[in-house]
């Protein structure tokens, strides 16, 4: 509630300025005093009061007060998180923004709200121990469509005759495949199946006893007719690239979909591609060529897709080295052994990749026609660039041959960075006699 009147004039309040309070958090140094005092001067501030409230609060407990401010003509700003806060009593707990924290001790403060030099009427706010006896839960609607969420309130009833703000716990006692408290501590379900449930709440009294509330009967309707899923980024993504994911729910009218996103679950086939938390996607394991990727979004027995495109980093530049020493000239391999290459890819980012495998085709060039026709399938190359020489080549003296990676796209052509430069690397090789 608001309150509705001021109830000191200005002089009154300054003479109050004495009383001794402890500032417990919200804006008490010159900088926030300046401020407040400016944007005083914007929304024509001339009275303020703490809001109407019971001034009751359990010492295990909270209490979010207001701050409200006036104008000449008695228009009303909410100033609640730009005042400056303090409570009399620091043990009985802490204050930032108005919102009071109980630190478990009962007792009285005088809780007091300044703003731009202007001080609102003090309240005496009791901090009291009663003892939780009672937990009744509520809810403003009868059912709620499948995969949407809904609000559970409850009464904290204590032996006072009270009903106070204070910490629950809210669980589904039953049909919990239908829905859950993502947070135990907030009365907000998400559904994710039609079906009925059962919704406790609860509390500890002052002995450490669970105060169970009595099963509150909920019913989740099956009206959800289809799923869309749309990423920020629709169709392309490079390794490392990430996007977030929005899920809206079709509910019969195509025109209205509904924000879903906290109720589906996201999943990724195949999932190496894509690396999912929570909404967001991160792109991994792409191609050169690009990989296909179907996301798919599920809640309430409807599923809906999205098909993206995997890529690697876009390249700047490949070469081939020595895999055993990282080497890239004077390699030499004997008749009778072999040399492992690999590639080093460098990216438009200048970052690096020492074993670069996507989409890599190897070749060997006798451009010197160093081998014998004859002879030239004695000397080969695997998929993952290991070149063998057989150990009856019988060249008898050394010869040079050529090593070619490239680079191909589905199409086998030699792909291109942004400059226009083909990715290839050619490396020479001397063969040595036994």
């Amino acid at each position: 509630m608001r309150s509705k009147g001021i109830h000191l004039s200005l002089a009154l309040i300054a003479s109050l300025g004495a009383v001794s309070l402890v500032s417990c958090g919200g804006g008490d140094n010159n900088s926030e005093r300046v401020a407040q005092t400016v944007d005083a001067s914007k929304n024509t501030v001339t009275k303020v009061a703490i809001a109407a409230n019971d001034q009751y609060v359990h010492f295990k407990s909270f209490y979010q007060f207001e701050l409200i401010g006036s104008d000449a003509q008695g228009n009303e700003v909410n100033l609640t998180k730009k005042a400056t806060w303090k409570i009399s009593d620091a043990k009985l707990g802490k204050i930032k923004d108005g919102y009071f924290t109980a630190s478990g001790t009962a007792g009285n403060f005088t809780l007091t709200a300044e703003y731009a030099g202007i001080v609102a009427l003090p309240q005496e706010i009791n901090v009291s121990d009663a003892n939780l006896v009672k937990v009744t839960v509520q809810n403003t609607a009868a059912s709620v469509d499948e995969c949407k969420n809904t609000t559970f309130t409850a009464q904290a009833e204590f032996d006072n005759g009270r009903i106070l703000p204070y910490p629950l716990t809210w669980k589904v006692a039953e049909g919990g495949t239908n829905a859950v408290f993502k947070d135990a501590t907030k009365g907000t379900l998400n559904t994710t199946n039609s079906g009925a449930i059962k919704v406790v709440a609860s509390g500890v009294d002052n002995s450490g006893k669970e105060i169970l509330s009595a099963a509150y009967n909920f019913a989740i309707n099956e009206a959800l007719t289809s799923i869309t899923v749309t990423p920020s980024r629709t169709t392309e993504l490079r390794n490392g690239d990430t996007a977030t994911v929005i899920v809206q729910g079709i509910y019969g009218d195509q025109n209205n979909p509904v924000d879903i996103t906290g109720n589906a679950t996201l999943t990724a086939s195949p999932d190496s591609l894509l690396k999912i938390e929570g909404t967001k996607i991160t792109a991994q394991n792409g191609t050169a060529n690009g990989s296909k990727v179907t996301l798919k979004g599920s809640c309430g027995g409807a599923e809906g897709i999205h098909e993206l495109t995997i890529k690697d980093r876009e390249l700047k530049s490949i070469e081939i080295r020595n895999s055993n020493g990282g080497a890239s000239s004077n390699l030499t391999v004997a008749e009778g052994s072999n040399i492992d290459l690999n590639v080093r890819a460098t990216y438009i980012d200048d970052a690096t990749n020492d074993d670069y495998t996507s989409n890599v085709f190897w070749k060997i060039d006798d451009r010197n026609n160093n081998i014998p026709a004859d002879s030239e399938s004695k000397i080969t190359i695997t998929s993952s660039g290991v070149l063998s020489v057989a150990s009856d080549l019988n060249l008898g003296i050394s010869a040079v041959i050529y090593v070619i990676a490239e680079v191909r796209d589905s199409s086998g052509n030699v792909l291109k960075n942004s400059s226009g430069t083909e990715m290839k690397d050619d490396i020479n090789i001397t063969i040595n006699p036994n």
